[in-house]
């Protein structure tokens, strides 16, 4: 009974850092298409990714809450996203069915004619509902 235990536990141990790799991945993935989405001005991406309470805060814009709110917003500002990239994604567990994602991204984009920030720290909070990970929280900060 023992060695079953042991052996148990080496196979939680092994296997839990394999599946928190596939979920930031799955994440990440989630994240690159709605920046991408963010770059194109679709919203498509945002409404099936989105929780319906979802809340935004970015630099240098006032917070948005709900869904329809934040697509009203990526569809019709007048931003332009010309390149980005992600680095140094980190997973945060805060529960059974939420998790937390947090990573540097850098970016060459303005917002009406303003150069927006080249580097940020970002971290979008998701829930699980209904098998899909949904995105309730986003939100950045300018990295010196």
């Amino acid at each position: 009974m023992k060695k079953l235990l042991v052996a148990l536990v080496l196979q939680f141990a092994l296997t839990v850092p394999a599946v928190a790799a596939d979920l930031v991945d799955d994440l990440m993935a989630i994240e690159k298409r709605l920046w991408t989405a963010w770059s194109k001005k679709d919203g498509e991406p945002f409404r099936k990714a989105l929780d319906v309470n979802a809340v935004e805060i970015v630099a240098g814009a006032a917070p948005l809450v709900g869904g329809d709110a934040i697509v009203k917003a990526i569809t019709t500002q007048s931003c332009e996203l010309r390149s980005f990239e992600f680095d140094d994604a980190r997973l945060h567990r805060l529960g059974r069915d939420a998790v937390a994602v947090s990573y540097t991204a850098t970016q060459d984009a303005t917002c009406e004619g303003k150069k927006l920030p080249p580097k940020l720290r970002a971290t979008s909070i998701y829930l699980k509902k209904q098998g899909s990970w949904m995105q309730r929280y986003y939100q950045e900060k300018p990295i010196e």
